[in-house]
């Protein structure tokens, strides 16, 4: 579920972007290709940043995480909606969250167990591939349901790195869940085809080319963290395309940004899109304290969730479930860096 270039960069919607970015998917011959590719990293000296892990596991906001944990029901699951029912996506995206602010395997022992009891539930390649992030980040990945929904996520995937019928936030799961699993290349030819994806003033759509809907932040901020979460993975081609692609979507954040410090989406404020903009402001290198502010902003006094604007004054626990980690000024990637070391 979804709600949600500056001055440096201007040159995105000129001549000269509209020819690197051809350049870029062109079918000339290897060795001109990669020559030009390297050509465009160069050119563009956007100064993406690497993800330092440098916080991981300190809770800036406990109320906040604590509200969001007791939002689980008899300890296992979100139900964010009315009526009532189990998410199984916001329940896993929850149970990251918490994962990097302190909230571990013994704490979720019980959320793991409903997880890995129900995984009928997780039933399409989005889903499949943040469960192999959420066994990765908690700790379970040797369960015996894990290696499954592995195989069938990469038999999802096509020789291009193409998912049928798989939007673009799912796409990023994917990377990740990959990326967890030592699936470097497959997630290096996802993301590849992620790259592909962006519109054409290097925002991400839900569903790329949809005319219905615009780029949004939460879309945006994900690709650019699926897209970091594979640096190193690919060939110099490759990797110059991925910051071809990070530089347009780090542009696109920058562009979009109200007052810079949130992001707006169908038609008022993105909590969510800023939560995932955050983040990715965080993987870029770029200065996001001023976004981290804001989002403390919707903290609600009353019982420390954070507010949506179909639910204000009261929280909301989708919107809360999805800030936890910027509001501790850490990401995705940060958890991914964990696993590493």
């Amino acid at each position: 579920m979804v709600y949600g270039w500056s001055r440096v960069a201007k040159y995105s919607s000129s001549h000269l972007d509209r020819k690197l970015e051809r350049i870029a998917m062109s079918t000339l011959n290897k060795t001109f290709r990669k020559a030009l590719a390297l050509a465009i990293a160069s050119t563009l000296l956007i100064g993406l940043g690497a993800c330092s892990s440098q916080g991981y596991g300190k809770d800036l906001n406990p109320k906040t995480s604590s509200f969001l944990f007791e939002k689980f029901k008899q300890g296992e699951y979100i139900a964010p909606y009315d009526p009532p029912r189990a998410d199984v996506g916001a329940t896993m995206e929850a149970m990251v969250q918490l994962s990097g602010v302190g909230y571990d395997r013994q704490k979720q022992s019980k959320a793991i167990d409903w997880l890995t009891s129900n995984t009928n539930l997780v039933n399409s390649p989005g889903l499949r591939g943040e469960y192999l992030f959420t066994a990765f980040a908690l700790g379970f990945e040797s369960d015996s349901t894990v290696s499954p929904i592995l195989t069938s996520l990469k038999e999802d995937i096509d020789e291009n790195g193409e998912i049928k019928d798989t939007n673009n936030f799912s796409y990023c799961w994917v990377i990740l869940g990959l990326a967890a699993s030592g699936e470097e290349k497959l997630a290096n030819t996802v993301a590849m085809n992620l790259f592909g994806k962006s519109e054409n003033n290097g925002g991400y759509k839900y569903t790329t080319g949809d005319i219905s809907g615009p780029a949004t932040a939460d879309v945006t901020g994900f690709a650019v963290m699926g897209l970091k979460a594979t640096e190193g993975f690919g060939s110099s081609e490759d990797e110059a395309a991925k910051t071809f692609a990070l530089g347009r979507a780090k542009s696109w954040l920058a562009t979009y940004a109200k007052t810079k410090n949130h992001w707006f989406g169908y038609g008022d404020v993105d909590v969510s899109g800023t939560a995932y903009g955050t983040m990715a402001l965080k993987a870029l290198g770029e200065p996001n304290d001023e976004y981290i502010k804001w989002l403390k902003g919707r903290i609600n006094p009353a019982d420390s969730g954070v507010t949506a604007p179909w639910t204000e004054p009261d929280s909301d626990t989708f919107s809360t479930l999805q800030s936890i980690l910027p509001l501790s000024d850490l990401n995705f990637l940060d958890i991914l860096n964990q696993l590493k070391n």
